[in-house]
């Protein structure tokens, strides 16, 4: 999607993490949130901070791609994502 002069869309890496639009407080303010680990990917998903079933499955997919650089055991990121 555009706004303004950039591009952006709902999910993307950051290299630090995975950034996302918080569409909890569209349409009055365009605000960004970032999910380090997957904890905080599910929290967002809970949160209802990202939503509609395409923008979670990429988020949910960076959280499992999240866990895997971090060591954490896939089927144990998988178990708290699917939560």
């Amino acid at each position: 999607m555009r706004v303004g002069d950039r591009d952006l869309r709902a999910v993307w890496w950051t290299g630090e993490g995975v950034g996302f639009i918080d569409q909890r407080r569209l349409p009055a303010a365009l605000e960004f949130g970032e999910a380090r680990d997957v904890e905080e990917v599910a929290r967002a998903i809970e949160r209802m901070a990202v939503r509609g079933a395409p923008a979670i499955g990429v988020l949910a997919a960076y959280g499992l791609a999240l866990a895997a650089r971090r060591g954490v055991a896939p089927d144990r990121a998988a178990a708290r994502l699917l939560a």
